[in-house]
């Protein structure tokens, strides 16, 4: 009986180690699975997150590449950039397993309505991996280089004499390749100077009255001054920043040329001997086009020149440096309201000369709705040498006018001129900075990329001349008059990650 007992416990015993190791094989099974899934799951979250960074560096290669001076590409379908053709399949990125890209550029397709550049998409698709372990990813961004007349106001040399006080607003960008004045003489902040965007090329800015008084800060707070919208100034960059990267500006530095080539090879050219000192001209908006009208003196006949038909959207004056024009829009507007004007501007325009403009009168759109995209309408002026110039109405200073009311100068009260104007070495100025009494408005709807600043208004106990506003044209952020000169610079509007794209979908136009 003994023996069968021990002979039973024996079999039960064998029982359960077979049971227990066929528990343990499930298990050790199960775990090996799992670690087998945990690996491949590794695997494939590490590819994909691979596979995006080179995404991400083959569009950054291609934004250096075209910084760089790459050729830029023109229409409106996509064009492979990397690798470059004939050459097939994908682009190896430089470096150790960084895998493979294939990288397009796509110019958006209204580049040619307002310049010759304006925005590109870079797509770039990455591979990693081969056979059943390839993974892919894609990116895009989108690049403008960017324009000057981005800027609502741009300084290249501040003046240092005066300040920016209570009641100054700059709601576009603001750049100066060196100090500025700020000031408030009054102990609230509720009317202190207001910025969209400050930019300084130097590492302060100058608070006081003028440089001479003034001390070197570099808080949005100090004293009775609080920059406005404060909550915004405080973050820093890119709202408030000091020391940023000069950029080059003058007749030297500007690429101005090509413009005025434009202007020859398929816009309007103008010679000296066309429109000689003192001419009066205004533009005017037409149903099947704009029209320029000349008239050279008082009792000169009235030339005009049918822009509709312009390959390039492009006047260029080749003037003297000390020469002046006097520039306004027809005289039929409406108010500020209205969101019309009968006979207002209607297409993009860039008009250029060697010596200086002066602001004759209201210069408007046809179109103001300026947070229209669709509106195209932009007026770019570019004076080389000469000064823009706030023109004095004869009557406030009791000189005759030109007998025809058409073309008088009209800048006895507020005055509204919808354009970006560029002066490369001269300054914007009033003619008469303590005229007209009280001081009047004069009010840009774009901005001013300027040299130097120069005189347009006096205080003290009886001020006159002109209160400068900026009226910005957000369209300016990524949209530009014909042919307006760049900084050389380029803008990033936007990053994208886009995990499904395919081989296929990058050569597809997607504006």
């Amino acid at each position: 009986m003994m023996n069968t007992a021990k002979g039973r416990k024996r079999g039960a015993a064998l029982a359960l180690v077979v049971i227990f190791g066929l528990v343990l094989s499930i298990l050790a099974a199960a775990v090996f699975t799992l670690f087998q899934s945990n690996v491949r799951s590794h695997t494939y979250v590490r590819d994909r997150i691979q596979a995006r960074y080179s995404a991400e560096a083959g569009v950054n290669l291609a934004v250096h590449m075209l910084m760089g001076g790459a050729d830029i590409p023109q229409g409106i379908m996509p064009i492979q950039f990397l690798p470059e053709p004939p050459a097939g399949g994908f682009y190896d990125l430089p470096g150790d397993d960084l895998g493979k890209v294939l990288v397009y550029v796509d110019p958006n397709d209204r580049n040619d309505q307002v310049a010759t550049a304006n925005a590109y998409a870079i797509r770039a698709l990455a591979k990693i991996g081969s056979g059943d372990s390839t993974y892919t990813y894609g990116m895009e961004t989108l690049v403008l280089p960017e324009n000057f007349s981005r800027f609502a106001t741009f300084l290249n040399e501040p003046d240092l004499s005066g300040s920016y006080s209570d009641g100054y607003r700059f709601d576009g960008p603001f750049f100066a390749n060196g100090p500025v004045c700020l000031y408030s003489p009054s102990s609230s902040s509720v009317n202190d100077v207001w910025f969209y965007r400050f930019s300084l090329a130097s590492d302060y800015y100058v608070y006081g009255p003028n440089g001479s008084s003034g001390s070197q800060q570099t808080s949005p707070q100090v004293g009775n001054l609080t920059v406005q919208p404060i909550e915004r100034m405080l973050m820093g960059a890119p709202y408030f920043e000091l020391g940023v990267d000069p950029i080059p500006f003058g007749a030297d530095e500007v690429n101005w040329q090509d413009t005025r080539s434009a202007a020859q090879s398929g816009g309007l050219y103008l010679s000296a001997a066309q429109i000689p000192n003192n001419t009066r001209m205004i533009l005017r908006g037409g149903e099947y086009g704009d029209t320029l009208m000349v008239k050279t003196g008082p009792g000169a006949a009235v030339q005009k020149y049918f822009l509709g038909g312009l390959t390039n959207r492009v006047i260029w004056i080749n003037n003297a440096a000390s020469d002046k024009i006097y520039l306004k829009g027809y005289p039929n507007y409406s108010s500020w309201s209205d969101p019309i004007s009968p006979d207002g501007l209607r297409e993009p325009l860039t008009i250029g000369c060697n010596g200086s403009i002066y602001a004759s009168g209201s210069l408007q759109y046809y179109d103001r709705d300026i947070m229209d995209m669709d509106n195209r309408t932009l007026l770019g002026l570019v004076i080389v040498h000469g000064d823009f110039v706030i023109a004095c109405d004869p009557d406030l200073i009791s000189v005759g006018d030109w007998p025809d009311g058409m073309w008088h100068i009209v800048t006895n009260s507020d005055v509204e001129y919808d354009c970006t104007v560029m002066v490369l070495e001269g300054e914007f100025r009033a003619e008469r900075w303590n005229l007209p009494k009280p001081p009047a408005d004069f009010m840009f709807v774009g901005g001013y990329i300027v040299n130097s600043e120069g005189f347009t208004s006096t205080g003290g106990s009886s001020p006159g001349g002109w209160d400068t506003v900026i009226y910005y044209d957000s369209r300016l952020m990524t949209m530009h008059p014909p042919f307006f000169p760049q900084t050389g610079r380029w803008d990033t509007a936007y990053w994208e990650e886009q995990p499904d794209l395919t081989e296929y979908l990058i050569g597809v136009n997607q504006d």
